[in-house]
């Protein structure tokens, strides 16, 4: 009985073919992963909207959903995570009192997230009747440079509910509206 094995020729092609199909591959993988990523931020600020504003209704008081900086002010980074918290004070400060009820994590390194709204964007306020405290405006999620993932938007109503723009729809040629371009 012969033992069958393979040669040095016939591994080293296998190997070649691997490394070039591994070549092609890997961008359109990390494109892949990078938009992913996009796509749970947005969606994880759409649930961080529905959680602040369910819990304005379930604590009859106003929530605030920002980016706490050191002295616990609504001045942070959106990036580097949010917080939702009851607004004792009616600013745009945490009181000590008021736990956090929830954080949500930071961005993937080198993505941002920025709120425009009108009035403010440095938080968002929501009434315990579930709307906004006038503040219609939307989230921008830009991806890292480089990494050839589209950016993302969140149109986010008076009535404190958000609708998450397409990718395609929006119009790099619109400076106005929800579908305009997003300066990343």
């Amino acid at each position: 009985m012969a033992i069958r094995g393979y040669t040095l020729i016939e591994l080293l092609a296998s190997l070649a073919v691997a490394a070039l199909l591994a070549t092609f591959a890997l961008p359109s993988a990390q494109r892949l992963i990078h938009e992913i990523r996009g796509e749970t931020a947005i969606h994880a600020v759409r649930g961080g909207l529905a959680y602040a504003r369910a819990s304005a209704a379930t604590h009859g008081r106003p929530v605030l959903l920002c980016p706490l900086d050191d002295n616990d002010e609504c001045r942070g980074d959106w990036a580097e995570g949010f917080s939702v918290f009851v607004d004792l004070t009616g600013s745009a400060k945490r009181h000590p009192d008021a736990p956090v009820l929830r954080h949500f994590p930071p961005l993937a390194k080198g993505a941002s997230l920025r709120f425009a709204a009108f009035g403010t964007g440095r938080y968002l306020r929501m009434l315990p009747n579930g709307q906004t405290a006038w503040q219609n405006g939307r989230f921008e999620y830009c991806p890292p440079a480089g990494s050839g993932a589209s950016p993302r938007v969140l149109v986010v109503n008076v009535h404190g509910r958000g609708r998450i723009v397409q990718p395609e729809d929006i119009d790099p040629q619109r400076s106005r509206g929800p579908h305009r371009a997003v300066p990343c």
